[in-house]
């Protein structure tokens, strides 16, 4: 027996709410990645995205610090400001990828065990 035309309405209307409703948890992530450059760029150290409820500017001091215990090297580090547009952040940090190997810099992963500005947070 098919549904009456009014339930079949409602239905389509309750799944189409679900399927665009983010709960408030998702809706609140942040996500950002960051970039750091040797003096002169040849060498770039990148993260992958990562959620942070970080301001940008102790993502930034915590990649230098990090980089300058790891590689024994100061860098500029620079973290777009977090956003709760996470393919927004892919994108851009594929455009960096991309910008930086265009460039000719030596791209080297910062794993996320190595830099604290991505540690304890959601993924």
């Amino acid at each position: 027996m098919p549904f009456p035309l009014k339930v079949a309405r409602v239905l389509v209307v309750l799944v189409v709410a679900l399927a665009g409703a983010q709960t408030a948890s998702e809706a609140s992530t942040m996500w950002t990645f960051c970039v750091a450059s040797a003096p002169g760029g040849g060498e770039v150290w990148i993260t992958d995205p990562f959620a942070s409820s970080s301001d940008r500017r102790a993502l930034e001091a915590a990649m230098q610090t990090t980089l300058k215990r790891r590689e024994g090297e100061r860098v500029l580090a620079q973290c777009p400001q977090p956003s709760s547009d996470k393919v927004a952040v892919v994108n851009a940090q594929t455009t960096a990828i991309a910008f930086n190997r265009k460039l000719g810099a030596i791209l080297h992963e910062v794993p996320e065990r190595d830099f604290p500005g991505q540690s304890g947070e959601a993924r």
